[in-house]
């Protein structure tokens, strides 16, 4: 996979709901819902300084260095810049981090895919969530 962004959500806008999505995302916005990666295609999703998520992120390599307020699972690399906030858990294969990253929750590392999928299917279903909401 290159480097070739696939969606931009610009630092001006504010997004409400989920966002499903293949290639590579970079986020300089706000947004308030999930962001779900398709499976079946390598993804790549950046979080700016900037940027905040109220919900879970999902990709096979992501890089944060804004703030997270949800669960993270992560099927390859996870890197934390230096600004990275997360609050919630993390479920990852493989991580980097910065000083001065900060996580408020718990780090899980998982030896498979399937076993990160198990963690977020329990996690995420609509009866157990904090972050979905029924409106």
């Amino acid at each position: 996979m290159g480097d070739k962004i696939n969606t931009l959500i610009g630092q001006d806008i504010s997004l409400i709901g989920n966002i499903y999505y293949k290639g590579v995302i970079h986020i300089e916005g706000s947004i308030e819902g999930s962001l779900i990666a398709n499976k079946d295609e390598d993804s790549k999703l950046y979080i700016n300084k900037s940027s905040t998520v109220k919900g879970y992120v999902d990709a096979k390599n992501i890089a944060i260095n804004g703030k997270v307020s949800g669960n993270v699972y992560v099927y390859g690399l996870l890197q934390l810049g230096s600004e990275a906030f997360i609050k919630g858990d993390i479920y990852y294969k493989s991580i980097e981090m910065e000083v001065g990253a900060k996580i408020d929750g718990r780090l899980v590392i998982c030896s498979k895919d399937e076993e990160i999928d198990l963690h977020k299917i329990d996690i995420e279903s609509i009866s157990n969530s904090n972050t979905i909401n029924n409106n």
